[in-house]
């Protein structure tokens, strides 16, 4: 199904949620306007030999892909913390560019998230500020919680029971990051197939124990990952859901039973800290930018986020940037 300009976006849009984001998640200036604290790796991707039985796209036609990836805190603020408490956590997200061998690039976005509750920019804007507001002690008001989830069930309560119940993790080394949106596989024989990808953790799924929210800071996620990866490589495993007829492939919030078919489409690797961190900061990690042989939804989202993410970078870039405090 394809989507009208209007629910695709539009600048009007972009500036209506990201003036959203700023007001009411503490963006820093100079700060990207979510996943604003990140941490960049070098690091290679291996793609196993039947997915390339699936697309053309070079991304799976070579033996290894060089990679650069951002492991990061979800929010708009660099000094949001890493859970709400011992036994919620917050949204952190995992970002991969990939260096194709023809010289171009192509990046994957993916949050940690089981599920996500917007469907479209509006909804989106919908969710930063009506769900913003909170009592005191900063609990989410109850009624602005239902204000937004009423028109828009069944699905956005799937996303805003995945919020409620995200677990901590261990380590970014020790969660799974779900990219939500749909693409199109495409053979060489033109056939087309709908999937969803997701990242496995090599080393389990594996969350805080409750017990430690008391020692750890309130952000360790990123010292943890640099310390990890200096005693040795971490790595997750690319997975896709296939969609089957029937599916719903336009909006994410729709989510396909786990009994659809699912394929390893290789295995991803991070060995050492990169050593321009200011680069990456600056590259927009584009998830609408594919290379032949993968293409996109209609999901209107998918492709708002392009937009939001190049207005991002365009404002951020104009402002100045202050230093954060370290972990």
């Amino acid at each position: 199904m394809s989507q009208s300009p209007n629910e695709l976006g539009g600048p009007e849009r972009v500036v209506k949620v990201l003036g959203a984001m700023e007001e009411h998640m503490n963006n820093v200036p100079g700060y990207k306007r979510g996943h604003a604290r990140g941490v960049a790796f070098h690091g290679h991707f291996t793609p196993t030999p039947e997915v390339a039985e699936l697309t053309t796209a070079e991304l799976f036609a070579s033996d290894r892909i060089d990679t650069v990836v951002r492991l990061s805190n979800g929010g708009s603020s660099p000094y949001l913390a890493d859970r709400v408490s011992g036994k919620r956590g917050n949204p952190l997200g995992l970002g991969v560019r990939f260096e194709l061998p023809s010289g171009d690039h192509t990046a994957w976005t993916a949050l940690n998230l089981a599920a996500f509750p917007p469907h479209t920019p509006d909804d989106f804007h919908a969710m930063v500020t009506d769900t913003r507001a909170a009592l005191p002690g900063g609990a989410p008001h109850p009624l602005r919680m239902l204000a937004f989830i009423a028109p828009r069930l069944p699905w956005t309560l799937q996303g805003i029971k995945a919020a409620a119940q995200l677990a901590p993790p261990a380590s970014f080394a020790t969660a799974r990051f779900n990219g939500f949106h749909a693409y199109y596989l495409v053979d060489a024989g033109g056939r087309r197939r709908p999937f969803r990808f997701r990242w496995m953790p090599v080393a389990g799924i594996e969350n805080m124990d409750p017990r430690d929210d008391t020692l750890l800071p309130p952000q360790y996620l990123v010292s943890e990952i640099k310390q990890r990866v200096e005693r040795g490589p971490v790595a997750w495993q690319l997975v896709f859901q296939l969609a089957q007829e029937g599916d719903v492939i336009d909006d994410l919030t729709r989510l396909w039973p786990e009994s659809r078919p699912k394929v390893v489409a290789g295995q991803l690797v991070i060995d050492r800290l990169h050593e321009d961190q200011g680069l990456v900061e600056s590259w927009v990690m584009d998830p609408t930018r594919m290379p032949a042989g993968i293409e996109l939804s209609d999901d209107p989202l998918l492709h708002f986020r392009s937009e939001a993410y190049w207005e991002s970078h365009r404002r951020r870039t104009s402002e100045d940037k202050p230093a954060i405090v370290p972990e």
